[in-house]
């Protein structure tokens, strides 16, 4: 049996779950605006052990949504899965975070665009097939109303994350479809987590990054003119 905590912290909801063997038992979660994900995460940690009456010590392994998406909030995650592995001895699996957004909307007659907000006219973005083969790998993406066009003309394609808002030059194409309200969350990684703990597919707990897939660039603060 394999009693898993989860976390993703790749956009502005800070999320963990905790599951058994492919069953989810609980999940805490909050989207904020204000990126609390600091000051929230290890709360969140400690509250699901609690409510499920379980210890750290109990957990058999750690699931991370590995990004593409906020530095920040991967940095976060990935400091508190590392400190969780290192301090129980217990394995981590990596997901990408854009293949956990595909795998909440599960359809037989098209294609899954999975979207991810970036800075300014971009997305982070991978596509898939209904069973989940990667047709476009995750990459940065600069809009154009040219975005997918090939895969468009051909098949209905659905486009679901955080970045939608970005794509209404793509979304009027009579063969988009836009999923809204699906945002990435630890409870959508329980399949593909235990998925790869049966596979025994873990990641090297020490040299381990996010996928950033973009350099950070901080955001300097505006003077005030007088």
């Amino acid at each position: 049996m394999s009693l898993v905590l989860s976390i993703d912290t790749s956009t502005k909801n800070c999320s963990v779950s905790v599951s058994r063997d492919s069953v989810l038992l609980h999940t805490i979660e909050e989207l904020s605006e204000s990126f609390t994900h600091a000051e929230k995460l290890h709360v969140f940690c400690e509250k699901i052990v609690k409510k499920l009456n379980i210890s750290f010590a109990q957990i058999d392994a750690y699931g991370f949504s590995a990004g593409p998406g906020s530095y920040t909030g991967l940095r976060i995650g990935a400091a508190a899965v590392k400190g969780f592995a290192f301090c129980f001895n217990k394995p981590v699996v990596l997901l990408s975070t854009l293949r956990i957004l595909a795998n909440t909307f599960k359809k037989k007659d098209g294609l899954i665009c999975s979207l991810i907000d970036s800075r300014r006219g971009e997305v982070y973005m991978s596509l898939y097939d209904f069973e989940m083969n990667n047709l476009v790998e995750p990459h940065s993406h600069i809009i154009t109303k040219n975005s997918l066009k090939n895969y468009l003309s051909r098949n209905k394609v659905y486009f679901v994350g955080t970045g939608l808002s970005k794509m209404q030059n793509v979304l009027c194409h009579e063969n988009a479809v836009e999923i809204k309200n699906i945002f990435p969350s630890s409870k959508y990684m329980i399949e593909e987590v235990h998925k790869e703990i049966k596979k025994k597919n873990f990641a090297d707990i020490s040299n381990f990054e996010p996928m950033y897939l973009k350099d950070f660039v901080a955001t300097q603060q505006k003077k005030n003119l007088i």
